[in-house]
């Protein structure tokens, strides 16, 4: 049976719908949003990761600022110093992730693995849900032949058989036995990964020589009791160890910054996306705001117009405390009732920001719609609740019954109270609209600069396809170097096709490296470091499919083979640092062969690098780089193969009609070879702009939204201050008043609460300002032309906003405003 007080607080609402209906929507709205956003940053940025204990769970990586190399990774020697000397961590690992064929021959496919120590599980602290993860001892050479299986792959590949352990697997072209099946929950650092090999060093991989060759990630779990600083204090110490045993090394590791981070690995993934996740969601709370005071404004209105009613119950002998139960029972129900449906749309609208490719962001494969997002509605819902009703219910705890019956009897005016306080909830609401619509701007006119910016090459019409050349088949570089040469010769005789090439690490992607290089006979000066631009490996062919222009000298093309004169093309930033405005075609450069002698020396055995072009500037790490570009250099792939390339190629028309073409070219030379990442080079692009694209476009909607709500609360205003006033009005246009001058009066007022709070959101803006510049390129937060557009836009529907009770102002009948109690 429904309690009285909610059966009259029911028919109360059903009563006055109109209040009822334009609360309700408002409210759902505002929870809508809430409840989405808050989706994304409680699996984003507050949920644990998904093993135990994830908060003793720490990245490690080597950093030199002054080189370049922000984030280094870290190198196999430095991984068995810290696993001995690292005592603050109970254990440590190594990882990386890498694209592997399996499946017969004529359809293969491709799998995304993890090859990790087999401590890898141990920082984790997960086993296998059937078998066994990996012993130390298959972290040898000659015993890494072992296969774990996620859940999925396994119950898509072998239908979830449990006698699949003991079987084999074909990588690569090699065999390997499966020992083990990960439990489903298991998504830990690559959602993608498919399968986990052990990872296996040589003793040159592990020799000092290896220093600094920075090519794994590593994560470490702490001790129990152990502190962060703890495990960064020790690692200083055995970085300041090895320093002091390569003497001829140590100035200029110190010149270029050298240092090891250690940070809460939860804090490292979404470092990148973290401060436009809580910008955000700043934006649905501020929009909570405005639709939090619109239905405060119109419950205040709604109680003015109950007051008489109020006070003949109080008059009748009903007690203060049963009015106010009344009070929050209606209150309550409304904001409940929008909760449940704002979690319905908070639902629908997480699945459509699914479709701004939220998988792209950080642990964005990770958001869901849980029990935590459930709790956080219903809970914000009872906050409003308590908001909403306190207003009313502070109105019936100070009514004054015969104050009641002779103020609103005389002129039904409301008080002078009441009507500054709905006044300042108005200025309230443009105030924060005004900053919404700002930051909206600010992110929109950030974007633009962002799409202006040249990456250096052309993106239109060029198509990219990946494969990685297992080892089995591909033993060294004579067969590397023949692949790549014969699928360039044939890509380039497809119809169609009016460039090709094949390159290491395409632009805007997330594959690229770094490595030092240097310049025969430059003089370094004192305190000078050492650069690490981008280093990029590619075949001739690669400049031209990709349009990256030529300054100087020649691309790469037939004369450079492995047995020719060794080559080198340096980007123009490299070429302005080494040689000025000096020609660098035909100066020399080399690489260290040694991290442990002096970098800057040569002799005999070096392997200089002939320098026989300068190309434009690229940009590698995204139109915004991540980090201030030192550079880039170039070397042919007949002289660096490698395994793992990206095909590029050009056509004057649409590039995904070659993407059948390319992979039947592919299969003819190796049928058990995948191809990859089919994309064209503009989805490219598009891609490393999802984690500024889907926070401009919802901070759009979130602008619309304000700016919506804040023209009704002006216009709510308006509309009571003319029901109010209907006598004075009467009064004005009996003396001689005319309809102008009535509907200037409204206007006015309405102005007024627009400049008001036009000035409040100005200096609210000065409060926001530093977390606004983190999130902007190219733009500053006070951008005068971005407040003046908001400003105009907020303006112009304000004035709308203000006419429609104006002119219903001057059609009021004098007579019988004033025959009007």
């Amino acid at each position: 049976m429904i309690p009285p007080n909610l059966a009259f607080a029911a028919r109360s609402l059903w009563k006055d719908k109109s209040f009822s209906v334009a609360a309700f929507v408002t409210l759902a709205l505002c929870i809508a949003a809430n409840t989405a956003l808050f989706s994304v940053v409680h699996s984003v940025l507050l949920k644990p990761l998904p093993v135990p204990e994830s908060d003793r769970l720490v990245y490690l990586y080597n950093s030199y600022p002054g080189a370049g190399a922000e984030r280094g990774g870290s190198g196999v020697p430095d991984y068995f110093d810290r696993v001995k000397g690292l005592t603050a961590l109970e254990s440590l690992a190594l990882y990386d992730t890498r694209n592997r064929s399996t499946g017969e021959s004529g359809r293969p496919e491709r799998v995304r693995a993890m090859e990790v120590t087999p401590s890898f599980f141990r920082v984790a602290r997960v086993n296998a849900e059937l078998g066994r993860t990996f012993a130390e001892e298959e972290g040898e050479l000659g015993r890494e032949d072992k296969v774990l299986l996620s859940h999925a792959y396994w119950r898509e590949r072998f239908a979830g058989d449990p006698g699949v352990v003991g079987r084999q697997l074909r990588l690569d072209g090699r065999p390997f036995t499966i020992i083990g099946i990960m439990p489903a929950s298991f998504q830990f650092l690559e959602t993608e990964a498919r399968i986990w090999t052990p990872l296996a060093f040589t003793a040159e991989e592990k020799s000092d020589a290896s220093r600094h060759n920075n090519s794994w990630n590593s994560i470490g779990r702490l001790g129990s009791g152990a502190a962060l600083g703890q495990a960064q204090a020790q690692v200083n110490t055995l970085n300041a160890a090895d320093l002091d045993r390569f003497p001829a090394l140590k100035p200029i590791l110190l010149n270029a910054g050298f240092n090891t981070k250690i940070v809460p690995l939860k804090d490292d993934l979404v470092r990148t996306v973290k401060g436009r996740i809580y910008l955000l969601w700043g934006g649905t709370l501020l929009v909570l705001l405005i639709g939090c005071v619109n239905v405060i404004n119109l419950a205040l209105v709604r109680s003015r117009v109950r007051l008489r009613d109020l006070a003949t119950r109080l008059a009748l002998g009903a007690g203060r405390g049963a009015i106010a139960t009344q009070v929050l029972s209606e209150s309550f129900m409304l904001t409940l009732a929008s909760g449940v449906f704002g979690l319905l749309l908070g639902w629908g609208s997480l699945r459509l920001l699914a479709g701004l490719d939220l998988a792209q962001v950080p642990r964005g494969a990770e958001i869901r719609f849980d029990t935590v997002s459930i709790a956080f509605t219903m809970g914000l819902a009872v906050v409003l609740g308590l908001v909403v009703g306190a207003f009313p219910l502070a109105n019936a705890f100070s009514l004054n019954v015969s104050s009641v019956f002779h103020e609103g009897g005389r002129t039904g005016t409301g008080g002078r109270g009441p009507r500054l306080l709905r006044r300042g909830l108005v200025v309230t609401q443009v105030a924060v609209a005004f900053l919404l619509l700002i930051g909206t701007g600010l992110l929109l006119a950030s974007f633009r600069q962002i799409l202006a910016i040249d990456p250096g090459f052309d993106p239109q019409h060029v198509l990219t396809a990946s494969v990685r050349l297992p080892a089995a088949r591909y033993a060294g570089d004579k067969e590397l170097r023949g692949f790549t040469e014969e699928a360039l010769r044939r890509l380039r005789g497809v119809a169609g096709v009016t460039a090709a090439g094949a390159t290491s690490a395409i632009p805007l992607g997330d594959n690229h490296s770094d490595s030092v290089i240097l310049a025969e006979g430059y003089q370094m000066q004192p305190g000078e470091s050492v650069l690490s631009p981008d280093r990029i490996e590619a075949a001739p062919g690669y400049f031209e499919s990709m349009r990256i222009p030529l300054v100087q000298g020649r691309y790469f093309d037939d004369r450079d083979t492995a047995d020719s004169l060794h080559v080198i093309i340096v980007d123009a930033r490299l070429a302005r640092r080494f040689w000025g405005a000096q020609n660098p075609v035909g100066r020399r450069m080399f690489r260290p062969e040694n991290a442990t002698t002096d970098l800057v020396a040569t002799n005999e055995k070096t392997n200089f690098l002939t320098v026989v072009g300068v190309v434009g500037e690229v940009k590698q790490d995204g139109l915004v780089m991540a980090k201030a570009p030192v550079g880039a250099y170039y070397l042919p792939l007949a002289q660096e193969t490698i395994r793992s390339m990206t095909f590029t190629v050009r056509t004057p028309g649409d590039p995904l009609v070659l993407a059948t073409p390319l992979r039947t070219t592919i299969a003819v030379l190796d049928p058990e070879l995948p191809v990859f990442s089919v994309k064209t080079m503009e989805q490219v692009t598009d891609e490393s702009l999802v984690t500024r694209r889907w926070p401009m476009l919802l901070s759009m909607g979130f602008g619309v939204v304000a700016l919506l709500l804040s023209a009704l609360g002006i216009y709510g205003v308006l509309a009571y201050l003319v029901t109010q006033r209907t006598k004075e009005i009467g009064i004005r246009m009996a003396v001689g008043g005319t309809p102008r001058t009535i509907f200037d009066l409204v206007v006015k007022e309405g102005l007024a609460l627009l400049a008001v709070g036009l000035l409040a959101g100005g200096a609210g803006l000065l409060i926001l300002r530093r977390a606004l510049e983190a999130q902007l390129y190219g733009v500053r937060p006070s951008d005068p032309g971005v407040m003046a557009v908001a400003a105009v836009v907020l303006g112009v529907v304000a004035l709308v906003a203000c006419v429609i009770p104006a002119r219903r102002a001057t059609r009021i009948n004098p007579v019988l405003a004033l025959n009007r109690e």
